[in-house]
């Protein structure tokens, strides 16, 4: 009898438990649904301070239920509004903003170009790649900047012939970003273009140049990428040219 009451209460206990643990499951997406109303709510704040923020909140949140509502808010009257509505769909990484950000490309304000092109080269989306080539020819340099590095992470073959006028403009950002972009790209018909990009007059060019050599692993690099290091006065930038080095280096043949 003794053993029998024991067992009984033992799965008396259990069911309580079971049963609490479901209260409390329960209980935590009953909060996450209200949070979520929440701040879809403040998404039609007056405040374009409370709009951002909720879109922030929201992106945290990473519920695809957020997507279209802020989606609709790359159209709001506040360019920061719209910019940070862009950043946040790059964190939700849903392609049905690919659409709706090529559309931003076209933004009047050039820091809201800017994210689009950036995001759009996180969504991994071949549908961005000839928008982005036209962005290329934006007379924003960081405009260019983003759209360089952009078609390097959709690492599309289609934008080598686009990057490589790039190395040479006046605006050392864009060379930098170019150089970036062509490493990404893994393209050797890139390599004589970069080892000439070794001797700019900026550290940060010279240094994108590096480590896209780095990246492309063609041994024609390592003479004047080891004479590069060598030159360099920078210490900072000698020394991360140095490692681009010796991983050129080790760099199986190709």
């Amino acid at each position: 009898m003794k053993l029998r009451a024991n067992l009984t209460a033992l799965i008396i206990c259990l069911a309580l438990a079971s049963n609490a643990g479901f209260s409390r499951a329960a209980s935590f997406d009953d909060r996450k649904k209200n949070d979520l109303a929440q701040q879809l709510e403040r998404l039609k704040s007056q405040s374009s301070a409370d709009r951002r923020d909720a879109i922030d909140k929201l992106a945290d949140m990473e519920d695809a239920r957020a997507v279209e509502p802020i989606i609709a808010l790359l159209k709001d009257t506040d360019s920061e509004v719209r910019a940070t509505a862009a950043n946040a769909l790059g964190m939700l990484g849903d392609k049905r903003a690919v659409e709706p950000l090529i559309a931003l490309l076209k933004d009047e304000v050039a820091f809201v170009r800017s994210a689009a092109a950036r995001v759009l080269g996180q969504l991994n989306d071949a549908r961005a790649v000839e928008p982005l080539i036209s962005s290329l020819k934006d007379s924003n340099s960081s405009v260019c900047s983003a759209a360089a590095m952009g078609l390097g992470s959709l690492k599309d073959a289609r934008a080598l012939p686009a990057l490589m006028p790039l190395i040479r403009e006046q605006s050392p950002d864009i060379r930098a970003a170019a150089a970036a972009a062509l490493g990404d790209l893994r393209d050797k018909h890139a390599v004589e273009a970069l080892i000439q990009l070794l001797k700019d007059e900026s550290t940060t060019v010279k240094l994108s140049s590096a480590l896209a050599l780095a990246d492309i692993g063609d041994k024609r690099a390592v003479g004047p990428l080891n004479e590069a290091v060598a030159n360099e006065k920078d210490e900072e930038t000698r020394s991360q040219m140095k490692e681009a080095l010796h991983r050129l280096m080790a760099a199986p043949d190709q």
